[in-house]
């Protein structure tokens, strides 16, 4: 293996100090690396971390992309909440409409790699801090609640429900438990969209 061979799959491209964009100072550590994955093709893993301000951006770039995507899976019990990873890109929307959660693209958007549990338990911190920021608004804050309610019983499995990723660079994926591939649907979607 050479020096800049991480392992039999990652291969590290390019590596050094640059200006962060927050503070200004030469102090963003940045790495770069080209990664095949046997199960999801090629693909470059972004990290960029201040060691002054503590900035951080983290992207991946799949190699191998399908084209603007949408993915479907519905998750029906905990192996599935447990056992499902999703890779979000930064381009990505990311939605379940039983669940009543969005997760939209930004400029500063990061991409996401995590569990089904992971995603949901995003979700409701976001939701435990909007609660905090509506502390005097009793009809937010029942709907928060049962918002919460509604994760909590998903992350126990005990919900069905569906993860949607819209995604206009067709990086993104969702990889279930095995045998359950079957499950995933990909549709097309249209440049517009």
């Amino acid at each position: 293996m050479e020096n800049n061979d991480l392992s039999i799959h990652g291969k590290v491209l390019y590596t050094g100090i640059e200006r962060c964009p927050v503070c200004g100072r030469e102090t963003l550590h940045v790495i770069e690396i080209l990664y095949n994955d046997p199960s999801f093709g090629d693909l470059i893993l972004y990290s960029n971390q201040c060691s002054s301000c503590g900035y951080r951006r983290v992207d991946i770039q799949y190699l191998n992309s399908r084209g603007p995507s949408r993915i479907i899976y519905e998750v029906e019990d905990s192996e599935d909440v447990y056992r499902t990873y999703i890779f979000r890109s930064r381009s990505a929307r990311v939605y379940s409409p039983e669940l009543g959660f969005e997760i939209n693209p930004g400029p500063e958007a990061e991409a996401m790699i995590t569990t089904m549990e992971g995603l949901l338990l995003r979700v409701l911190d976001v939701a435990e801090r909007m609660e905090v920021l509506n502390e005097d608004d009793e009809n937010a804050r029942a709907r928060l609640m049962e918002f919460k309610g509604k994760i909590r019983m998903a992350l126990q499995g005990g919900l069905k429900f569906t993860v949607i990723i819209e995604d206009p660079s067709g990086n993104s994926a969702i990889r279930p438990p095995p045998g359950r591939d079957g499950r995933v649907r990909i549709e097309a979607l249209s440049p517009a969209e």
